[in-house]
């Protein structure tokens, strides 16, 4: 069996799983526990965001109301970012060179992976902080390009901590007091982070763009 087709295989059996025990995970994170449940919670949590049969902000938003904001938001981010990893590293296994570089030129792709190999870091942060644009997606399309490991690394941990930060935030609050005024405000703050991230974003391609044209 071809590589990437028993990759596809083992990655649709994992979320078929997933999805047929949900309710039953969900039941038994909200559960108290002692250390090796966490360690296995926080292993499940690992493989649903490589494989997210659930939106991990649920995820996020369950362990900010489990385990507290800082245990929760550092809980959160470790796993997420190393799950982000995996993928990555998966990805660049499992697809050899020559599919990765033909993916990552199609018409279409070519002048946004050219951008993304020469400001590596900078895509990766940004794409992060954007909650439009999903997790996997950032992944993969990484990966098929010639992206470094390590920019790819620290723009994924520093795109997710506002994301992860105000998710867990909301659970925790949801569970110690519930002030919809505070959730609001919470809320409010990060759209208008993610505002002014987008705004940034938009103002920094148009230069360059300009540059380019030149």
């Amino acid at each position: 069996m071809p590589k990437k087709s028993l990759l596809f295989l083992s990655l649709g059996c994992i979320a078929l799983a997933l999805v047929i025990y949900r309710e039953s995970l969900m039941k038994w994170m909200a559960l108290d526990s002692i250390w090796y449940h966490d360690v296995l919670v926080a292993f499940a949590c690992l493989i649903i965001a490589v494989v997210p049969a659930i939106p991990y902000g649920v995820i996020a938003a369950i362990l900010g109301a489990k385990y507290g904001f800082a245990a929760g938001a550092s809980l959160n981010l470790i796993i997420s970012v190393t799950a982000s990893i995996v993928m990555f590293l998966l990805v660049r296994l499992f697809f050899s060179e020559e599919g990765r570089v033909k993916t990552a030129n199609r018409k279409g792709l070519r002048m946004l992976t050219q951008f993304a190999e020469h400001n590596a870091f900078f895509t990766v942060f940004f794409a992060r902080t954007l909650p439009i644009v999903p997790a996997q997606v950032v992944n993969v399309f990484a990966a098929v390009t010639r992206m470094p490991l390590q920019p790819f690394i620290w723009g994924t941990i520093i795109g997710k901590i506002p994301y992860l930060a105000t998710v867990t935030l909301v659970g925790d609050q949801i569970m110690n007091n519930a002030d919809m005024k505070q959730i609001t405000i919470i809320a409010a703050g990060y759209l208008l982070f993610v505002c002014l991230v987008y705004g940034i974003y938009r103002l920094y391609f148009q230069k360059r763009r300009r540059q380019e044209n030149r």
